[in-house]
């Protein structure tokens, strides 16, 4: 198992955005934010994997939010809080399998599973997502389920 953290605020993957120039013909480029979010990952991935992975792919994926000032005690602890805003989760996880894709797998039809997490970082902490890769083997309790 392998594990990355990016320190950044986790970016949902936005669709591509079109425009039309003066002589008619039609474009199409990815927003800037998800460019630099899907980059850091890479670089991220880049340090921990000399080459992508063959096989079959789990990921855990725990997103960190900023904290909403609804959420900021001055006197109790502020754990980890459940997430239950925008943006979207499967968004989030779209642009981190993206930034992997290439470096951490081949690509990422090889991803079998996905276990992913959307909480406000605890009081301490800040924003950031940590990724966790490991290669796909069917475990006990899942062979239970296949009969």
């Amino acid at each position: 198992m392998k594990t990355i953290s990016v320190s950044v605020t986790p970016v949902a993957k936005q669709r591509p955005r079109g425009y039309k120039t003066k002589n008619g013909k039609i474009g199409f480029y990815t927003p800037s934010s998800n460019k630099e979010f899907e980059y850091i990952i890479r670089k991220q991935a880049e340090k921990v994997f000399e080459k992508p992975l063959t096989t079959p792919v789990s990921l855990t994926i725990f997103f960190y939010m900023p904290r909403p000032k609804r959420l900021i005690w001055k006197t109790k602890p502020m754990p980890s809080h459940p997430c239950d805003k925008r943006p979207d989760i499967d968004n989030l996880i779209k642009s981190v399998t993206d930034g992997l894709n290439g470096i951490a797998y081949l690509d990422d039809g090889q991803i079998s599973s996905i276990h992913a997490y959307k909480r406000y970082h605890a009081g301490d902490g800040r924003p950031k997502t940590v990724i966790k890769i490991e290669k796909d083997e069917m475990k006990e309790e899942e062979k239970k389920w296949e009969s």
